[in-house]
């Protein structure tokens, strides 16, 4: 099968050289573009094998990111193409694992040997991501207490289950000698031949093996050993799963060691250090709450310490406040409901899960946190937060606090699942207070969640959270005499198709009655197909169409109409700043979003429109009518109370921690 290869470089002159030199070298060129949309385009089309790609594209792009891209939707090698051969230029290109680099000007014979070797190196990459790929779904199928180690004896795996019963954390055994890690030197040489028959024998291997734990007591394990990968090649090692033997001394179940915190008790402030959990699988809502939320309690307690533990991709672009800082975990996105994957890393979603899980425990673990604040999902992600929230009720001394929005989907279909997950015994066991960001008036999830009255007791109404612009972000774009709308849907991840699609159609056919012009905010998740499209729609119109920006406040105080989805922190951001607000909730995987929209509409706080009435004619006509309306300002200061933030940090106040 001839190999295709795509060439991105935005100098035509380039472009044609190395055209002629890799079809004379026996390739097949499946396109060449200039620039990144072009590049992404054509991919899409021919599915290359190779890029070779300029570092330096026209409109502004940048090769590195398109190469990104296309390496993690097409699992294609990447030769970078540049003039210069520096440092800088070479960790530029390191995290997208360039296959080689072709310096201007270059010769037939550089081009082989690049071509060539990265051919190579890439079947070798794929052959250790496919044994990898094995490997984790091999190990997702193995119970118990498992190790991985190389031909060297050196740990490169450890599960939740090893660490809990070796009493190491699984980070801290990564790179030692399993011996050590397993404290059994009375028995290293007898052990370590068990362990090289094992790394050349095809059949499983076991023995006892008996040791010293860090507690100085006596436990004998049955060690059971698998080989794996080519015995004898730096690519061998061996798989041990141990077990303790019945009859060695040993506590009923292996347990999370717990450091038990004593001390007199204080009130939140000074020397108080507080994990903020955001639930962080869909859109930028659950960040951007959590993120208010720190800042006001910064704001409140500076001598405080506040760790946001967040797997979003966008947590990079919000500001933490002096006496913060975050634990980025690796991202999830939503692909059905109740379902999660690895955003960005090529993992089973098992994997992911248990990644996450043990990230999150030893950062407890580490940090010893007086005060926890979990965002929106009592359990995590998948149940992510079990063992920590075990960890800390055994260690004592943190104050555990689950904060809810106030619409979370239908309550048929949340008290059925909490019923199915028991998440109704963990709000009952791990939690001290259940705080709702929302008002018990416009909705209450105590009733219609039906939560237990010993939670209900434990649970208080702090109004609703929205972001509060800083004075610098209180300017407004420059006038225009046309009055603005604003199109946005939140982190992009839903409304596309349901919202910025049909007003851009709305826009194309009633071109001679639009008097307004319209700012879009797609939002940093839309994906790359969906993006180009709009961009495209949005040619000739006067529309100015962005990914993300930090902050939406001067947007939103200078429209006149908002357009948006849904979601809680949308609709809080535009009661408190919008003059007039059209909802299209999203209704893709639940209803909170049509429930919300709704509840505003019968309140007269917005119109509320479904996804599936809306279209270029029913747009357009609503629009007109809306914008003729008088503002909502004084309706808006008789509704729904904002100052959920500041009030979560007068809450914090009043709580007594240990430590």
């Amino acid at each position: 099968m001839n190999r295709k290869i795509l060439i991105v470089e935005d100098e035509m002159v380039v472009q044609l050289h190395l055209s002629r030199i890799v079809e004379e070298l026996g390739y097949e060129v499946v396109g060449t573009a200039a620039d990144q949309d072009e590049a992404l385009e054509l991919a899409a089309q021919s599915r290359p094998d190779l890029v070779l790609m300029d570092i330096h594209l026209a409109s502004n792009t940048d090769g590195v990111d398109t190469a990104a891209q296309l390496v993690q939707k097409y699992d294609c090698a990447v030769i970078f193409i540049s003039a210069y051969a520096d440092q800088a230029t070479v960790d530029r290109t390191a995290h997208v694992g360039a296959a080689g680099y072709l310096v201007k000007p270059f010769t037939q014979a550089q081009v082989r040997a690049a071509i060539s070797t990265a051919f190579a190196s890439h079947g070798r990459l794929q052959k250790e991501q496919q044994r990898t790929s094995s490997l984790a779904a091999l190990l997702q199928r193995v119970g118990g207490a498992v190790f991985v180690i190389d031909n060297k004896g050196r740990i490169t795996f450890a599960n939740q289950s090893a660490a809990e019963l070796t009493g190491w954390p699984v980070y801290k055994t990564y790179g030692r000698d399993f011996l050590e890690v397993l404290g059994a030197d009375q028995e290293s040489d007898r052990m370590r031949s068990a362990m090289a028959q094992a790394l050349t024998c095809k059949e499983s291997q076991s023995t006892e093996l008996e040791v010293i734990d860090l507690q100085g007591k006596r436990r004998v394990f049955e060690v059971a050993m698998e080989s794996l990968g080519d015995a004898g090649t730096a690519e061998g090692g061996i798989l041990l799963r141990l077990g303790q033997r019945t009859d060695s001394p040993k506590a009923a179940q292996p347990t999370i060691p717990a450091i038990a915190v004593h001390g007199p008790q204080r009130l939140f402030g000074k020397g108080t250090r507080m994990v903020v959990y955001s639930h962080d699988t869909f859109g930028l809502g659950h960040l951007r709450r959590c993120s208010a939320l720190i800042k006001a309690v910064c704001a409140r307690h500076p001598e405080a310490s506040v760790l946001l533990i967040t797997g979003s991709p966008m947590a990079h672009r919000y500001g933490m406040p002096q006496g913060s800082d975050y634990v980025k975990l690796p991202a999830l996105v939503k692909v059905e409901a109740e379902r999660y994957e690895a955003r960005s890393l090529q993992i089973s979603s098992e994997s992911i899960q248990s990644l996450r899980s043990n990230l999150i425990l030893h950062t407890m673990r580490d940090y010893q946190p007086n005060v926890l604040l979990v965002d929106h999902s009592p359990t995590g992600s998948k149940g992510e937060l079990l063992p920590s929230l075990k960890y800390l009720q055994e260690r004592g001394g943190c104050q555990r606090i689950l904060g809810l929005r106030d619409i979370i989907d239908a309550p048929a279909a949340v008290t059925s699942l909490w019923r199915k997950t028991g998440v109704y015994k963990v709000l009952e066991d791990h939690y001290d207070h259940v705080v709702i960001y929302g008002n018990r008036a416009f909705y209450d999830p105590v009733v219609q969640y039906e939560l237990p009255a010993s939670v209900a007791q434990r649970t208080r109404f702090l109004d609703y959270v929205c972001n509060e612009p800083d004075k610098a972000e209180e300017t407004v774009s420059a006038r225009d005499p046309r009055p603005m709308v604003l199109v946005t849907i939140g982190g992009g991840d839903g409304g596309a198709d349901t919202v910025i699609e049909p007003f851009l159609a709305m826009m194309h056919r009633y071109r001679d009655r639009i008097t307004f012009r319209a700012e879009i905010l797609t939002g940093p998740f839309v994906d790359t197909e969906s993006e180009h499209r709009l961009k495209t729609a949005a040619e000739g119109l006067p529309v100015r169409l962005q990914t993300f920006i930090p902050s939406t406040a001067a947007l939103l105080k200078e429209a006149e109409l908002v357009i948006a989805t849904a979601g809680y922190n949308t609709t809080t951001d535009l009661l408190a700043m919008a003059k007039r607000a059209l909802l299209i909730p999203r209704v893709l995987y639940r209803e909170e979003q049509w429930l919300r929209a709704s509840r505003l509409h019968d309140l007269s706080l917005a119109t509320c429109l479904h996804p599936d009435k809306v279209n270029p004619e029913t747009l357009l006509q609503t629009i007109e009518s809306m914008l003729q309306d008088t503002p909502l300002v004084h309706a808006r200061k008789k509704g729904l109370p904002l100052s959920g933030a500041r009030n979560f940090a007068e809450f914090c106040a009043t709580l007594q921690v240990t430590g």
